[in-house]
């Protein structure tokens, strides 16, 4: 009877500890513990960190752009755009929700409405690289080449060691039969990131339809030989995306020329 009854306390005693610990958490300490969380790629658990984050403090908005964060890259785009809402709401005025919300509608195809958010966020923030990125982007795959160097441009001004702006660039006017500008753009890709086989590609093919083959051949094999000594095969021009966020708030550059920037946790209440 004693053994069972002393089972019984302990059994208690836990889920009193437990308790006490779970309510002396902050929503601050619960939106960090998402962060960490989405650094994992635990995107499920961090969005259950942020709801309690939420539910501490409704009105938090940095609790609810990253919710926004984690419902992005888990794939569930209309909740992402929704919790942004929840953040913009709270804060009109949080440039880094717009630009997010500006990605995840980008996701769902709704081109003209994500260039409006990035058009918000850029207002809010002339200096952010991000909005003009992203924004170029969508430009891109709306076929209208002519703005997109144009923004891209802007990018490039306030980053000028962006390669993947250049690359873009170069995407850009290759588009419109701007050649030897394009070959700039890769040159200058090349020189920041001897490495990236796609600019070699791109470049190769750029020298080709202006007639300058022998170049073109070497830039290709040099394309070829970059791939094989990584063990890859050359893309069509597009990498993977990396994890752009972390919970130290430093942020971790896309290392794709097609994927969007500028989602990063953030460390606290705005």
């Amino acid at each position: 009877m004693y053994p069972m009854r002393l089972i019984y306390l302990v059994f208690v005693l836990n889920i009193v500890l437990t308790t006490s610990s779970h309510c002396q958490q902050t929503s601050e300490d619960w939106n960090n513990k998402g962060n960490s969380l989405i650094a994992q790629s635990q995107y499920d658990e961090a969005i259950k960190a942020y709801d309690e984050a939420i539910r501490l403090d409704p009105d938090y908005a940095a609790a609810w752009n990253n919710k926004g964060i984690a419902l992005k890259k888990g794939g569930r785009y209309e909740e992402a755009v929704l919790a942004y809402n929840e953040a913009i709401g709270l804060d009109p005025d949080y440039a880094a929700a717009w630009n997010n919300k500006g990605i995840a509608l980008k996701s769902q195809g709704n081109y003209y409405e994500a260039i409006k958010a990035y058009d918000q966020a850029i207002r809010l923030d002339a200096n952010s690289t991000d909005a003009w990125y992203n924004k170029g982007n969508v430009l891109m795959s709306l076929n209208r080449y002519g703005e997109a160097v144009l923004t891209y441009d802007q990018a490039i001004s306030l980053d000028a060691n962006s390669s993947d702006a250049w690359y873009n660039k170069g995407n850009a006017l290759k588009s419109i039969g701007k050649y030897d500008e394009a070959i700039q753009a890769y040159d200058e890709v090349i020189r920041l990131d001897p490495s990236y086989a796609d600019a070699w590609k791109k470049k190769a093919a750029a020298l080709s339809a202006i007639g300058r083959y022998d170049e073109s051949n070497q830039a290709f094999n040099e394309a070829l030989n970059i791939s094989n000594r990584k063990g890859d095969s050359i893309s069509n021009g597009r990498r993977s995306e990396e994890l752009d966020g972390s919970s130290t708030g430093i942020s971790i550059r896309y290392k794709g020329p097609d994927s969007d920037r500028g989602e990063e946790p953030d460390l606290g209440a705005v």
